[in-house]
């Protein structure tokens, strides 16, 4: 038979173990935490802006809008030469020489990028590293040399750096609110998978619905809860008035028992203690039963 679970019953299932959800939720949040902020190293990025001029004399309004077109197009071909060994051989020289970095052409590659505005003249040296101060020096470094360079192979006619690198000191990278919004989110999900799973794997009878509709059976009656006091006291009331007549008292309103209440209250432990500790209530159920002693 095909097993349909309502909405209400899943709320039901999540209210349950809400304490353990949470309890999930805090520890990806704490496991999230020490990875970003022990384990992972954190980066700093700075840029330099520059603007390269084109070698012309004249400019006329017809090839006005051509010229800056090819202007713009030109800056991927000073993404390749700032990016060339030719530009990154002497930066790594001369920033081991002057400045105490020691990276090599390769290295440095993968720090630096260049960036463009759409349809603009203007471009940036990108650098990140682990160390603020050696980004803001490679990054400066490069410039100086890319702008040497760019005069002497492009031939073009002056290169111009609009903003030099500045010393950032807070991290690009890792993202901390971010990742530890990821591990609360981790969390989450880890914890009602937990839930779905322990719920899966209780084979427990919850109620009649999964007597009746699982097991098609039929159901006969239904006990209730009774905490522990209101169980021995009604065990208690039961044997009385089960055995009541097998009381016998004497002249002294004490209760003697017979045999077969011995029995009872020798299979009972429970039962034996009600009766020493409250003589006086069976008396009070002896006289509502109209008992009288025998002679």
């Amino acid at each position: 038979m095909e097993e349909v679970v309502s909405l209400q019953e899943i709320t039901l299932v999540l209210k349950k173990r809400m304490l353990l959800i949470f309890s999930m939720m805090i520890l990806g949040v704490v496991a999230l935490a020490g990875v970003t902020f022990f384990l992972i190293t954190p980066k700093y990025e700075t840029d330099t802006q520059l603007v390269v001029q084109s070698n012309q004399e004249t400019l006329t309004n017809a090839n006005l809008q051509s010229d800056l077109t090819g202007n713009v197009m030109m800056v991927n071909t000073y993404k390749d030469l700032i990016k060339s060994d030719v530009v990154l051989d002497q930066v790594s020289l001369q920033l081991a020489k002057e400045n105490g970095i020691q990276y090599t052409s390769n290295e440095l590659n993968k720090m630096i990028s260049v960036t463009q505005s759409q349809n603009s003249q203007m471009f940036s040296i990108r650098v990140i590293s682990i160390n603020a101060k050696e980004a803001m020096e490679i990054a400066n470094k490069t410039a100086m040399i890319f702008k040497e360079k760019a005069v002497e192979i492009l031939k073009v006619d002056k290169v111009s750096i609009i903003s030099p690198a500045k010393l950032k000191t807070t991290p690009v990278s890792p993202n901390k609110q971010l990742n530890l919004l990821i591990g609360a989110v981790i969390g989450l999900i880890l914890g009602v998978m937990i839930v779905f799973l322990l719920e899966f794997l209780d084979k427990t009878v919850k109620d009649t619905k999964f007597i009746e509709n699982e097991l098609e059976l039929p159901i006969l009656g239904e006990i209730s809860v009774l905490s522990n006091k209101e169980l021995q006291s009604s065990i208690f009331l039961n044997v009385l008035q089960k055995q009541g007549e097998s009381f016998e008292f004497e002249s002294s309103s004490e209760p003697r028992i017979t045999k077969e209440n011995e029995a009872a209250e020798k299979f009972n432990p429970i039962v034996e203690k009600q009766i020493e500790l409250k003589t006086e209530d069976v008396e009070r159920v002896a006289n509502k039963r109209r008992l009288r002693p025998r002679l």
